[in-house]
């Protein structure tokens, strides 16, 4: 027997099923009926030729107007060749200066002021003309080629009025002067105090002051052996760095360079050199301009300078006296310095024979800042010596040696978060000496920022020092300094 409840539902899903497909084939059927597209209509139109209106009695046709033939140019002419079109600012300055009235002005007339006063107001101060002025007479000790002489003479001239021959006169003067500049100076005085030839002119060449860096990174250094003063300063961080003063001897090859601090700008200052470095602190700037120095910063004059590919930087930044002295002459800084600074002779002897023996000198700066000097009686120098090992100059291999080593010593103080010190180098001071194996108490005094430093014997006599290289150690008063 069936089951009636199977088969009523087997009934159900078929009735839904046949109305489901009823119902969708109506829609089809619905949809495409009204959505089909009617058949288009023919529209036919018909064009008709209408009569045009006549034209009133009393217009006239218009004439046919006579148009210019343009005839393009084949060739350019010379003149559109030779002279560019003008500029709308130039036809209109050309239409203006061609419309104005064409007027002249009588000349007013100028009366001349006599011969005689047209040469006192010509004078340079002023003065009435008393003479012509060629009979002024020069003494003799005025003659001779000095700035000084030259000075006075010119004063003269200026007093006695406007001399045409005497103005050419002071003016070669002058050239003969400034021409003398070299490396011959006045005997007693001398910068630097390397030379022992006869020195005739109280002139020298215009030293140059080089900051060498002295990190373990940059070491050997490059051209210290030919500086002639060497200056080892310490620096924030507990390194030192050295400022070498170049004059007497040249070198292709210096460095590497850093950057400048104010005791660096003042002892550049002192020689009277121009301070080569690269970039500095902010009171370095300050003393820069203060001082008026001239200086050449390879941040802004890189000429002069190179980048050694050895070393990585900052380390290998080197420049040379010959490019220095190029960039020097470019920026107006050559000129005669005057050579006053150490008072040397060549024939110098140990006034006191009592004074100690300096055949070693030890100075402990910090870390690797470990400086010693040791004597060679048999060449009179000292031999310098860094962490035990010598000193030798990475550019000719030599080793660097010095006749005199000076220490001075002075009050050190860190003066800001960053370990920038701040050195007394103005006021007075003690140090030693050393040269020719002894040791000499000295005394140093230094009165202006751009003044420079005296040293002086114990007995208040100045120091006097043999002609050679020096090197000037500057120690704080804590620094543990040892002579044998």
């Amino acid at each position: 027997m069936l089951d009636e409840k199977r088969v009523w539902s087997f009934a159900l899903s078929i009735s839904i099923l046949i109305n489901i497909a009823v119902i969708a084939v109506a829609s089809v059927y619905w949809l495409s009926y009204r959505y089909l597209p009617k058949p288009e209509e023919v529209v036919v139109v018909e064009l008709l030729e209408l009569p045009a209106e006549e034209a009133p009695a009393s217009l006239k046709p218009e004439e046919a107007q006579e148009v210019a033939e343009l005839k393009p140019q084949i060739t350019p002419s010379e003149e559109s060749i030779e002279q560019p079109p003008q500029t709308i600012e130039e036809e209109i300055s050309t239409n203006v200066e061609s419309n104005k009235p064409q007027t002249q002005l009588p000349k007013p007339e100028i009366e001349l002021p006599p011969a005689e006063l047209t040469l006192a107001r010509s004078s340079p101060s002023g003065a009435e003309l008393l003479t012509k002025g060629e009979e002024i007479k020069i003494e003799e000790k005025l003659q001779k080629q000095s700035i000084p002489s030259t000075e006075v003479i010119k004063s003269k001239i200026e007093e006695a009025g406007t001399s045409p021959l005497l103005a050419r006169i002071a003016e070669r003067t002058t050239q003969e002067v400034e021409s003398t500049a070299g490396r011959n100076l006045l005997m007693g005085d001398v910068t630097p105090p390397t030379s022992d030839v006869e020195k005739k002119s109280p002139f020298t060449q215009r030293p140059f002051a080089i900051i060498v860096e002295n990190a373990p990174a940059a070491r050997p250094q490059s051209g210290l052996s030919q500086a002639d003063i060497v200056y080892e300063i310490m620096a924030e961080g507990g390194i030192t760095r050295f400022l070498a003063i170049f004059q007497s001897e040249d070198a292709e090859k210096i460095g590497p360079l850093r950057s400048a601090r104010p005791y660096f700008v003042m002892k550049a200052a002192e020689h009277n050199a121009v301070l080569v470095h690269c970039g500095g602190s902010v009171e370095a700037y300050t003393y820069l301009q203060q001082l008026a120095l001239d200086h050449i910063d390879e941040m802004k004059n890189f000429r002069a300078f190179w980048r050694s590919k050895d070393r990585n930087p900052p380390h290998n930044l080197y420049t040379s006296l010959a490019s220095l002295k190029e960039e020097s002459n470019r920026l107006g800084y050559s000129k005669p310095a005057l050579a006053t600074y150490f008072p040397v002779s060549g024939n110098i002897k140990i006034v006191d024979e009592t004074f100690p023996s300096a055949r070693k000198i030890e100075i402990h700066y910090t870390g690797s800042y470990q400086v010693a000097f040791e004597y060679d009686p048999s060449k009179n120098v000292y031999l310098r010596r860094v962490n035990g090992e010598t000193h030798i100059d990475a550019l000719n291999g030599n080793p660097i040696t010095a006749r005199v080593v000076i220490v001075q010593v002075t009050k050190q103080a860190v003066k800001d978060e960053e370990g920038r010190l701040a050195i007394n180098f103005v006021g007075k001071g003690k140090g030693w000496a050393c040269f020719q194996g002894k040791l000499i108490p000295i005394t140093w005094s230094k009165q202006t920022l751009e003044g420079k430093t005296n040293y002086y014997l114990e007995n208040g006599e100045k120091l006097v020092i043999p002609p050679g290289k020096i090197w000037i150690e500057v120690v704080d008063e804590k620094t543990k300094v040892v002579f044998q």
